[in-house]
C-alpha cells in the first residue's frame, strides 16, 4: 500500500471537510455551547428544586404527646428537619371531634377528596389513643395496641393520606415521614432517661468507617463511569457524519466515480478517508470532555457559594491526569467506530439516506458502551474479551487508580480491540471494492416488479443478504416464541414437544421457505450432498477428543458470567427430568432433531449465502454468531458461538451439512449422557473410568485425557486440513470459485 497516495487522499479529504460550515460548527462550536448551556439550565433546576413549601393538614394534634411536641403553631417544633427543610413546612391544624374514640371512614375519605384535589398536600390523622398506646409500652403485660379500632388503618398511631401522582404530596411524605422517624429516636431516648437505662442500649455497636480509596479516586468515581459512555457516544456520533459526507455525500456530488478512476487502490482510498474520519472522531470526543471539564468545575464552585454542593457532592471535579487515559482508550474507539462508519455509510445513495442508517449503529453499540455502567459489572476476563466493554471497564480502572487491575487485562482488551478493528476496516475495504456497492442507484419499490425480480434471478444458494435475513427472521421467531410460549411445565413429555416446535417451525422452516422461493436448488441451497465416510468417521473422533474442552470452556464461562439463581434453578430441575427418561428419546430429542435442524439452517442455508465471493471467512464467523445467539442462556450463546466456529470450519473443508450434523449429534450426545451420568452412582461404565474422574456431584474429564485429547484433536485437523476437499456439491458455474478460496 502507499503511503503517500492515503495522505493525498487524507489532506485532499480533511480540506474538503473543514469547509463545511456544518461539520465544523458540529465537532467545533456546539461542545463549546452545549455544557454552559446545560450548566446554566442545571443551576436554573437547582434553584428551582430549592423552593418546594408544602402544605400539611394535621388532624387530631390535640392528640400528640405534650411531653414531647412535633408541632409548633402552624410549623414543625424545631430539632425534627433541617432548618431550611422545615421552613417549607406548613402546618395546617384541625380538631378532632373529642367525643370519636376511633378514626371513621368518613373522615378519611374526606382527608382522600381533599388531597386529590388539590386543596392540601397531605393529611396527618393522629389516632385518638395515641398517648394511651404509647403510655402501654413501658408495660410489658399491656400487648401493643389493645382496643384499637379497626377503623384507624389497622394497627397505626398515624395515618398519612397522599397522592402518589403528585411531586409535592411526594416531597410533604418524605419531610413529614422524616420529622417522625427523628421525634421515635428522641422519644425512646427520652423514656429511656426516665427509667435509668443507658440510651445506647437500643443501638449498642457504633460502626467506624476507614475508606482507603484515594481522595482522587473518591473525586472521579462518578466521572469514571459517565465521561467515558459520554466520549464514546460523540465518537461515534463525530465519526458518522464525517463518514456518511465522505461516502453518500461523494456519490452525490458526482466526484467519488473522478477518486475511483485515478491510479490509487481502493484500500488507499478507504485508509485516506478512515483517517479523515478518525480526526473528526476524536476532536469531537476531545472537546465535547473538555467543555464538559471545564463547566463542571464553573458549576461546582457556583454550587458551594449556593451552598448546594451536598447535592452533587458526588460529582467532584475530574483530576487532570486521568484525562489522558481516557485519551489512550478514545483512540483505538474511535478508529472502530469510524471503520464501522465507513463501512455503513457506504451502503447509502445519498447523505438522506445515511442518516438513516446512524440509528441502528448506535442501537448496536450504545448496550456495549452502557453495560459499564450497570452496578456489578466490573473488570475481569469475562469483560475485558466483550469489544467496547472491555475498553471502557479499562478506563474507567485506569481514571479510578486501579492500576494493577488494568495492567493484568490490558493484553485481553488490546488484542479484542485490535481484531475488531481489523474486521471492521476489512469490511469497509470490501464496501469499497464491491461495484455494486459503490454504484448502487436509487430504486422505486413495487412489490410485483420485485418479486417478478426475485423470483427470475434465483441462483442454485442464497446471496449474502438473504443469509442474513435468513439468520435474523430465526432470531426474532425465536424471541416471540419464547416471549409468548406459557410456562414451561418439566416434564420430559412437554420438553421433548417445544423442542420440536423450536427446531423445526422456528428454525428450519424458515430457512426451508426462503430457500424454496429464493433458490432454483433445494438441495444446493442447503448444502446436501453425498459425504465421504472417512469424513463422517473423522467428525466423530473429532467431538469425541473436542468435548473435553468444551467442558472446561463451559466451565470457564460459567465462573465468568454467573448464572442467575433462577436460571440455575431452572437448569438443574432439566437435567432431573431428562436424567428420568428414556436414553433413546433424550438423544432423539436433544441431540439429532437439533443437530439436523440447526445445522440445515446454519450451516446449510446460511452458510451457503455467506460463501459466496470468497467469504469464507464471513461464512464460518456469522453462521456461529447465529448459531450462538440461537440459544437462550447467554453462557450457551458463547461455548455455541465458539463451537460454531469449529463446526464452521467442519462444514467449509467437507462442502456440505453432513460431517456438521455428524459432529453436532455426537457432541450434543456426549454432553446428554454426561449429564444423566452426573445423577448415577454408576453412570460411566467401568471400562471409560481411566477417561473420567468423579467430582462433587457427578463426573468430569481427567486431566490426562483432556489433554491428549487436545493433542488428537490438533493433529487431526492438521490431517482433515491436508486432505484434498469434496466439491461433489459442486454442480454449476457459480460454486466454481470455492477451490480458489483454498
Amino acid at each position: 500500500m502507499n503511503w503517500e497516495h492515503v495522505q493525498l487522499i487524507f489532506a485532499r479529504e480533511l480540506r474538503d471537510q473543514f469547509r463545511d460550515r456544518r461539520t465544523m460548527f458540529t465537532i467545533a462550536v456546539l461542545p463549546l455551547l452545549l455544557y454552559p448551556l446545560m450548566g446554566m439550565l442545571m443551576l436554573q433546576i437547582t434553584q428551582f428544586h430549592r423552593e418546594h413549601p408544602v402544605r400539611i393538614s394535621v388532624i387530631g394534634n390535640e392528640f400528640w404527646p405534650d411531653q414531647l411536641p412535633l408541632f409548633d403553631g402552624h410549623q414543625l417544633a424545631k430539632g425534627f428537619l433541617e432548618e431550611n427543610e422545615s421552613k417549607l413546612v406548613q402546618i395546617e391544624p384541625e380538631t378532632l371531634d373529642p367525643t370519636k374514640k376511633s378514626i371513621s371512614q368518613q373522615l378519611l375519605e374526606e382527608s382522600r377528596n381533599r388531597v386529590f384535589a388539590g386543596e392540601t398536600d397531605l393529611v396527618l390523622v393522629i389516632h385518638p389513643d395515641t398517648v394511651d398506646q404509647l403510655a402501654k409500652l413501658r408495660d410489658q403485660s399491656s400487648p401493643l395496641n389493645e382496643g384499637v379500632s379497626p377503623s384507624s388503618s389497622g394497627s397505626s398511631f398515624l395515618t398519612i393520606v397522599g397522592n402518589r401522582a403528585s411531586d409535592r404530596s411526594m416531597i410533604a411524605d418524605r419531610r413529614i415521614r422524616a420529622a417522625i422517624e427523628t421525634w421515635q429516636r428522641h422519644w425512646v431516648s427520652q423514656k429511656l432517661n426516665e427509667a435509668n437505662i443507658n440510651k445506647n442500649l437500643v443501638q449498642p455497636l457504633a460502626i467506624g468507617e476507614i475508606d482507603v480509596a484515594p481522595a482522587a479516586t473518591r473525586s472521579a468515581l462518578v466521572w469514571s463511569k459517565l465521561l467515558p459512555f459520554v466520549m464514546l457516544v460523540w465518537a461515534l456520533t463525530g465519526a458518522f457524519y464525517p463518514a456518511v459526507d465522505l461516502c453518500a455525500g461523494e456519490k452525490e456530488r458526482g466526484t467519488l466515480e473522478t477518486l475511483l478512476s485515478s491510479p490509487v487502490r481502493r484500500k488507499e482510498i478507504v485508509w485516506g478517508k478512515l483517517l479523515t474520519v478518525m480526526c473528526f472522531s476524536v476532536s469531537t470526543a476531545l472537546l465535547n470532555l473538555v467543555s464538559m471539564q471545564v463547566t463542571a468545575s464553573l458549576v461546582m464552585r457556583q454550587f458551594s457559594r449556593l451552598g448546594t454542593e451536598g447535592m452533587f457532592e458526588s460529582l467532584g471535579p475530574l483530576p487532570f491526569s486521568s484525562i489522558g487515559w481516557l485519551i489512550i482508550m478514545l483512540l483505538p474507539i474511535s478508529a472502530l467506530f469510524s471503520a464501522l462508519a465507513m463501512a455503513v455509510a457506504a451502503l447509502a445513495r445519498s447523505s438522506k439516506e445515511g442518516q438513516y442508517y446512524l440509528m441502528p449503529l448506535l442501537l448496536v453499540g450504545m448496550p456495549l458502551v452502557m453495560l459499564p455502567m450497570l452496578p456489578g459489572v466490573t473488570l475481569s476476563v469475562g469483560t475485558s474479551i466483550v469489544p467496547v466493554t472491555g475498553a471502557v471497564l479499562l478506563s474507567r480502572a485506569l481514571v479510578e487508580g486501579q492500576y494493577h487491575e488494568a495492567i493484568v487485562h490490558l493484553p485481553f482488551v488490546v488484542a479484542v480491540t485490535a481484531i475488531a478493528c481489523l474486521l471492521a476496516i476489512r469490511w469497509a475495504v470490501r464496501q469499497f471494492e464491491s461495484e455494486t456497492v459503490m454504484f448502487r442507484e436509487n430504486e422505486r419499490f413495487d412489490l410485483h416488479t420485485w418479486l417478478r425480480q426475485v423470483w427470475r434471478d434465483r441462483g442454485e444458494t442464497a446471496s449474502a443478504s438473504e443469509a442474513v435475513l435468513c439468520g435474523m427472521i430465526i432470531l426474532v421467531a425465536l424471541f416471540f416464541g419464547r416471549m409468548m410460549a406459557s410456562e414451561p411445565t418439566l416434564e420430559w413429555a412437554s420438553i421433548a414437544k417445544s423442542t420440536l416446535i423450536i427446531q423445526i417451525g422456528m428454525i428450519l422452516a424458515p430457512c426451508l421457505v426462503m430457500a424454496t422461493m429464493l433458490t432454483r436448488s433445494l438441495r444446493i441451497s442447503l448444502r446436501i450432498h453425498r459425504p465421504r465416510l472417512s469424513d463422517l468417521a473423522f467428525c466423530v473422533m473429532l467431538a469425541i477428543c473436542l468435548h473435553p474442552s468444551y467442558v472446561l470452556l463451559a466451565s470457564w464461562v460459567q465462573k465468568e458470567y454467573a448464572i442467575g439463581a433462577d436460571t440455575k434453578s431452572l437448569l438443574q430441575q432439566f437435567d432431573a427430568v431428562i436424567g428420568s427418561a428414556p436414553l433413546w428419546s433424550v438423544i432423539f430429542f436433544l441431540a439429532v432433531v437439533p443437530a439436523i435442524c440447526e445445522e440445515l439452517a446454519f450451516r446449510g442455508f446460511i452458510f451457503g449465502g455467506l460463501l459466496r465471493r470468497n467469504g469464507v471467512v464471513r461464512a464460518i464467523v456469522v453462521s456461529s454468531l447465529f448459531f450462538g445467539m440461537s440459544h437462550g442462556v447467554l453462557q450457551q450463546t458463547i461455548t455455541a458461538s465458539l463451537m460454531g466456529l469449529v463446526i464452521g470450519v467442519i462444514a467449509w473443508r467437507s462442502g456440505g451439512v453432513f460431517c456438521g450434523i455428524a459432529f453436532h449429534v455426537t457432541h450434543n450426545s456426549l454432553s446428554m449422557w454426561l449429564s444423566r451420568a452426573a445423577r448415577q452412582p454408576d453412570g460411566i461404565p467401568s471400562w471409560c473410568h481411566w477417561a473420567f474422574v468423579p467430582v462433587e456431584g457427578g463426573w468430569d474429564y481427567s486431566p490426562t485425557w483432556t489433554t491428549f485429547s487436545i493433542l488428537l484433536a490438533v493433529v487431526g485437523f492438521a490431517w482433515f486440513f491436508a486432505r484434498e476437499r469434496d466439491f461433489t456439491l459442486r454442480s454449476s458455474p457459480s460454486l466454481s470459485a470455492h477451490p480458489a478460496e483454498a
